[in-house]
């Protein structure tokens, strides 16, 4: 028996990130297919790296970004699937596994299932909830490389699993601003893995892939390999701490370090000439001055070199010496200063490519940016054929999926 699906149901995906607001309304057609509805864009207020300082002004940007989106087709935004970050985030791979009982000793959904649950079977504080268990691999009687195990026969059934958590207060005042924002939460799903759904391709995500998103407060990574997420990491540096890095190194205010940043700064400090120079604001009343350009641009590369190191930190362990083949998707909107690409690639010593959200009919050159990346995933994220999505309270993911299969 088939279940009856709502027709063209609506499906919105909120990014609440430090520098930005975004909401996309997208709508689903019976292939599965998702075409653009609308969107909103706004400020961010109340936040500070992905986490709520005021409760009132973060659900008042929220709210501006989604009545700009609602005004332009006229139909409320109600239930969202939220887009969470900030480095409280923790994620670790983890094994589970489960004897197959009963005289045929066949695999069935319920026991997938029990074997995913066994995969929590660790100790989380109290002050932290599961947000994400997404599985890696399925071994039956130690032969892996088994993506759904439902119908084989074997004795023993493990799971090797990626699970992410998140500090519960965090989440939840994140959650409370929404609501402020008289809208509900559908579900929550770590920026990360939103990200990577918009701007990585099938054939990136088999062969072995990094997904770097750089946005304002943090840079989200997730490394994917066989289909599967292999590791996450949110770090705490961002566009703003370059933005910051100079405003203190060339003392000048914050707007004018950003605005220097993007119209003449560089990660890629060769290709400064020694007599260029560029006028910077004083602070306060200070008048301005010249400042070399070379200076510029060596405190860009500090910390963009930091970055790397910390990402490249990340891919060790995360890889076990195994190479990922598709190399390096650099989206976010820190992607866009000069030079990323390049310094990626030499540090990182893999090829890379600017990532730009995709998977979405009539998505236009607005949106076709990487700063829009997340809020694009969040609308595909759960789709057929991308990463299931986990209940932190159970499996219903699996289900899903064993459902899909019986009806084709």
């Amino acid at each position: 028996m088939k279940l009856k699906k709502k027709k063209n149901p609506i499906i919105c995906g909120l990014d609440v990130g430090a520098s930005k607001i975004c909401i996309v309304i997208a709508r689903e057609h019976a292939d599965g297919a998702l075409e653009l509805v609308s969107h909103g864009y706004a400020e961010s207020r109340g936040l500070n790296k992905g986490v709520v300082v005021n409760l009132d002004d973060a659900a008042s940007a929220i709210r501006k970004a989604v009545v700009e989106a609602e005004k332009k087709v006229g139909m409320s935004a109600d239930w969202v699937r939220l887009g969470a970050g900030g480095d409280h985030f923790e994620s670790f791979n983890s094994r589970g596994a489960v004897t197959v009982a009963g005289d045929r000793q066949e695999v069935t959904a319920e026991l997938a299932s029990q074997v995913i649950t066994a995969s929590q079977s660790l100790v989380i504080p109290a002050d932290r909830e599961i947000v994400h268990v997404l599985p890696q691999e399925f071994f039956l009687d130690g032969q892996g490389g088994i993506k759904n195990p439902v119908g084989l026969f074997g004795s023993q059934l493990d799971v090797n699993v990626h699970i992410m958590t998140c500090q519960s207060a965090l989440i939840q005042n994140l959650i409370n601003a929404v609501n402020r924002a008289e809208m509900r939460v559908q579900k929550v799903v770590a920026q990360p893995l939103a990200a990577a759904e918009a701007v990585l391709t099938k054939d990136e995500k088999e062969l072995g892939a990094v997904m770097i998103d750089i946005g304002g407060g943090s840079t989200n990574i997730a490394v994917f390999q066989r289909n599967a997420v292999r590791c996450t990491a949110i770090l705490p540096i961002g566009g703003y701490s370059f933005t910051r890095d100079l405003a203190y190194g060339i003392q000048t205010p914050i707007e004018d370090a950003e605005r220097i940043k993007k119209t003449s700064g560089t990660v890629l400090t060769e290709i400064a000439d020694a007599e260029d120079h560029v006028t910077v604001p004083g602070i306060g009343t200070r008048s301005a001055r010249p400042v070399e350009r070379k200076n510029i641009n060596d405190i860009l590369r500090a910390r963009a070199v930091e970055l790397l190191e910390l990402v490249d930190e990340r891919l060790r362990s995360a890889t076990d010496g195994s190479k990922l083949v598709a190399g390096i998707v650099i989206t976010g909107g820190g992607s866009m200063l000069d030079g990323m690409m390049e310094l990626a690639e030499e540090y990182l010593d893999m090829p890379a490519r600017r990532g730009l959200p995709m998977g979405i009919q009539g998505l236009h050159d607005e949106l076709v940016r990487p700063e829009y990346a997340t809020a694009v995933g969040l609308t595909l994220f759960g789709a057929a054929g991308s990463v299931p999505v986990p209940s932190p309270k159970g499996m219903q993911w699996f289900y899903g999926k064993v459902l899909s299969l019986i009806e084709k």
